[in-house]
């Protein structure tokens, strides 16, 4: 049902569609003259629906509606005759029961609930008639409400034109992309909102496909308030109060994304005829953040922009709870090069025009208007409070002038040069409301930094003055390679050095560290002397052990942040805070403790007298966007587009993998799993260095895979075992030092392997993240799988059957089939050769053969998959890629070796697979070929089809 608040604001929608729609004098005298044309073309259809509930004869069906459908007003188009059309050509002489089920089905139904139930009849009985699975079954919603539709029934059927549904989904009014699922959330919106006149709800949705904007909804601003006050139940890390207010702020943020994602497409037009632009339209996602737990926006806004990356200038139109802006976007490397360009915006900013404070998200109302700029990103433009905000098409006009306007604001925005991906000397404003979003998001503190804190009181007794007499040399091997309050990384120089020594020798290391330690003299200078391997250094004993050492026995001073210099060093965290940095004059010693005592003075008050969890905070901002922009481009949408697959399909993946935080794409070779998990990788996850892709192989081990000794030889010629991190340890490692950041590893070929073997104890942390477990190689030491971290696995069905993986290790991953010309992946190929101008019927070749393939080879394990044929160099353009030769090329020795192992020994069905043989029964000319011409003449399928 629609939800109670929502009906008056779609009402008022659909009132202002009317209304737009009402300027155009055509297109009413259209609708009036399709009202008196239906009126007709309604009984003569069931005059034919009649004749049909009495013979059953479905040829005579198939060409009377073919008939019917080409006068005035006949509510029935190609698409629904194609279907049609392939259920009576496909139906064996004497199958009554496709016949009674299209008998029963097209008898006009008493509720929603019924006509749900004829679909999914209809669908069963239909969708194995034809060799690519049957008859497409997105289609019949349309099919079936053309016949209900022109019954005088009580209340009326509307009839589920492909655009309809698809504007509905589009403002963001359904969630879902299945034509079934669809259908009666349509029907309701139709019955509610056009009472006793559903045949107007058809009209309207067709003239929004047509006519995007039509201005904003007169009840956008209750939409954000609504939003916003459902943010105030959000915390960090937990969600928001309950999952009923999670979907009802998820219905919200659509709907918002819904009304400005028109609004840019509709005016993007517009827009470059009056600037004179290329500039592109790009929606902006409903949450905030990627995370099941994640907020969902309380407002909305457009981008447009003259390229695609997420960081570029652009003109906006931004709605919030309190007003409306439309104006010039831009972000800044740091906060003084927002400063500079802030400068140059004021010194082109109209008359009339003024900047806004962008305030934090969870704030729920992100725009502030400003006498002049203060901090942040840069935001400037016009404002209206909801009151003042032109109506309807009236609203059009006024961002065409005030974005031309704003032209000159926007090219010298647009001219500077671009920032790089790593912002460096970012100040922050308010580190103490930073501190408490770290505290939050990571968590901190949490089981795992007690421990970290007992580690180094435990290496502090170890290493005081009193217990250096008797070195404890194993506890010391612990301190340098582990990760006990913090790791000083690779240490296998020193491994070496420590294992060469005698006992005279290691007496000696004792006595250098207790003097580097507990000497009389300054720490830098002692940090300089044991840096010195003529004085009290050690080969292989540098900088970050001597920190670490530091911060162990001196906690009150040194934090556990051991690097100088490096992405992770002091003073990477000074330029993030905007501190200053150590005189490059001083030594080395001098630096650190320099730059040590400078972090220390900024973060005491934050954290007071807990060091390791300063150090723990400075390299949060060091990995995460402080600022929280939001992801700003629909990547996903992007992605799904170069795809070409459905949205919708890669956000139930989306789903999916939070849900579980690992995903396994199971299929035939050539249905581009493997491409598919990298794009959907790339779109919710940019940062290449984010993501990972490891291939397992029949000999792939826990070592190779997690961790293990792995044999090191030194500068001296001399062999040491070191414990290297694989794959997954280095991607947790990461995960975890950015807690805000989704990380994803792609593991390639998943059932390759022997998959107990490779995971080990860690089967256990796919299903409880953030529980502990004890490591093979680090059984003292817990560790944990970061619940940022997800798992995307590709099973070639081919190599073995996905019922042989281990049960326990299958029920903690989400298991996606991409089966060729089912489901998603149904047009996958049909869209390419669409987009790229090969030919049709390649696509209907590939469906035959696999449907014979199926019942040769008794399932989909071994189809051929589209991947194939999507060659590179296609282009709409261009001459066509898959030539005759081509095609041979590709059939001979890519899919026709593989086809021969399967039917070894049978050459009589061998022949069958012939290029030339496929090529007579499937090639241009054929009847499939045919039908197919036939079905992208009337326009492709629906995606669920």
């Amino acid at each position: 049902m629609i939800h109670e608040t929502d009906l008056p604001r779609w009402q008022a929608k659909i009132d202002q569609i009317g209304a737009a729609a009402a300027s155009d004098e055509d297109v009413t005298a259209g609708w009036a003259k399709d009202e008196v044309e239906r009126g007709a073309r309604n009984a003569e259809l069931r005059a034919i629906v009649d004749a049909f509930l009495g013979d059953g004869d479905l040829s005579a069906l198939r060409q009377s509606v073919d008939e019917w459908r080409q006068r005035p007003g006949a509510a029935f188009d190609g698409s629904g005759q194609t279907w049609l059309n392939q259920v009576a050509r496909h139906t064996p002489d004497g199958d009554t029961e496709v016949v009674r089920a299209l008998q029963d089905a097209v008898r006009t139904p008493r509720s929603i609930a019924e006509s749900v139930q004829k679909i999914d009849t209809l669908a069963q009985v239909t969708e194995q008639l034809t060799p690519r699975g049957g008859p497409q079954v997105g289609r019949i919603p349309f099919v079936l409400s053309a016949f209900w539709s022109a019954d005088d029934s009580d209340p009326a059927w509307p009839v589920m034109w492909s655009s309809a549904p698809q504007m509905m989904y589009e403002l963001g009014w359904l969630r879902t992309w299945s034509n079934r699922d669809r259908w009666p959330q349509y029907v309701e919106a139709a019955r509610d909102l056009c009472p006793g006149q559903v045949t107007r709800f058809e009209h309207l949705m067709t003239y929004l496909a047509e006519h995007k904007f039509v201005g904003l909804s007169p009840h956008l601003a209750s939409v954000c308030a609504e939003a916003a006050d459902l943010m105030a139940s959000y915390t960090r890390g937990t969600g928001y109060a309950d999952d009923s207010t999670a979907a009802r702020a998820e219905s919200l943020a659509y709907q918002l994304r819904g009304e400005l994602g028109l609004a840019a497409n509709g005016l993007v037009s517009d827009l470059n005829t009056r600037l004179g632009r290329q500039l592109r339209a790009q929606p902006v996602d409903a949450r905030i953040e990627f995370s099941k737990t994640g907020a969902f926006r309380a407002d909305a806004y457009t981008i447009w922009a003259e390229s695609d990356g997420d960081r570029v200038p652009s003109l906006r139109l931004w709605v919030t709870r309190s007003g409306v802006a439309i104006g010039v976007h831009a972000y800044g490397e740091n906060r003084s090069d927002e400063a500079a360009i802030a400068a140059r915006v004021a010194s082109k900013l109209p008359e009339g025009m003024t900047f806004f404070q962008l305030q934090p998200h969870l704030s729920g109302d992100r725009l502030v208007p400003v006498d002049g700029y203060q901090s942040g990103q840069v935001f400037a433009g016009r404002w209206w409070p909801w009151d003042e905000v032109p109506h309807g098409l009236e609203l059009r006009d006024t961002v065409l002038d005030t974005t031309e306007a704003l032209i000159p604001v926007f090219d010298v925005v647009s001219a500077r040069p671009e920032s790089p991906a790593i912002r460096e000397n970012a100040a922050v404003d308010d580190l103490a409301a930073l501190a408490q979003r770290f505290r939050t998001d990571r968590p901190y503190p949490n089981d795992k930094d007690a421990w970290h804190k007992d580690e180094r009181a435990r290496f502090a007794e170890m290493l005081s003055p009193d217990n250096l007499v008797v070195f404890d040399l194993d506890l010391f091997r612990m301190l340098i390679n582990g990760t006990r309050y913090g790791g000083p990384g690779p240490q296998s120089v020193l491994n070496t050095s420590l294992s060469s020594m005698n006992s005279i020798a290691l007496d000696e290391f004792a006595r250098n560290i207790h003097e580097i330690l507990w000497g009389a003299e300054p720490v830098a200078t002692r940090i300089d002397r044991a840096l010195d391997w003529e004085d009290l250094g050690t080969r292989g004993l540098g900088e970050s052990v001597l920190m670490k050492m530091f911060a162990i026995v001196d906690p009150d001073r040194f934090l556990p942040a051991f690097p100088l210099t490096g992405p992770r060093g002091k003073i990477a965290m000074l330029r993030r805070l905007g501190l200053p940095e150590p005189d490059l004059g001083l030594t080395r010693g001098e630096q650190h403790v320099a730059a040590n005592d400078t972090l220390r003075g900024r973060l005491e008050p934050l954290f007071p007298e807990d060091p390791w969890g300063q150090a723990q905070f400075a390299y949060w901002l060091l990995e995460n966007d402080v600022e929280d922009p939001g992801p700003e481009i629909d990547l996903l949408g992007r992605a799904a587009s170069e795809l070409f697959l459905p949205e919708s399909f890669l956000k139930e993946i989306e789903e999916l993998i939070l849900e579980k935080g690992q995903v396994v794409f199971y299929g035939p070779p050539g249905t581009g799993k493997t491409y598919v998990a990298d794009k959907f990788a790339a779109a919710i996850q940019p940062d290449p260095d984010r993501r990972m892709l490891v291939q397992f192989h029949p000999s792939m081990s826990y070592e190779d895979f997690f961790e293990g000794y792995r044999p090191r030889t030194d500068e001296a010629g001399q062999m040491s075992y070191e414990l290297r991190r694989g794959p997954l340890a280095l991607m947790a490692a990461k995960a975890e030092a950015a807690p805000g950041q989704p990380h994803v590893l792609i593991i390639d070929e998943l059932n390759r392997a022997n998959l107990p073997r490779v995971f080990g104890e860690l089967l256990y942390l796919l299903e409880y993240r953030r529980k502990w477990v004890r490591t093979a190689y680090r059984a003292d030491e817990p560790f944990e799988l970061p619940a940022n971290l997800y798992i995307i696995g590709t099973m070639n069905t081919a190599d073995r059957s996905i019922a042989m993986i281990d049960a326990a290790l299958r029920r903690r991953f989400h298991f996606v089939p991409f089966v060729p010309h089912e489901g998603p992946l149904s047009n996958v190929l049909r869209r390419w050769l669409k987009a790229n101008g090969e030919p049709a019927w390649v696509a209907s070749l590939v469906d035959g053969v696999n449907d014979e393939l199926r019942g040769l080879l008794r399932g989909t394990h071994l189809l051929i998959g589209h991947s194939h044929f999507m060659v590179a160099g296609a282009g709409p353009e261009k001459a066509s890629v898959l030539d005759d030769k081509r095609l041979r090329r590709i059939w001979d020795y890519g899919i026709y070796p593989m086809i021969e192992d399967q039917l070894y020994g049978k050459p009589e069905k061998l022949s069958d697979f012939t290029w030339e043989a496929v090529l007579r029964r499937y090639g241009p000319g054929s009847a499939p070929a045919a039908e197919e011409q036939e079905a992208v003449d009337a326009e492709l399928g629906s995606d669920d089809a």
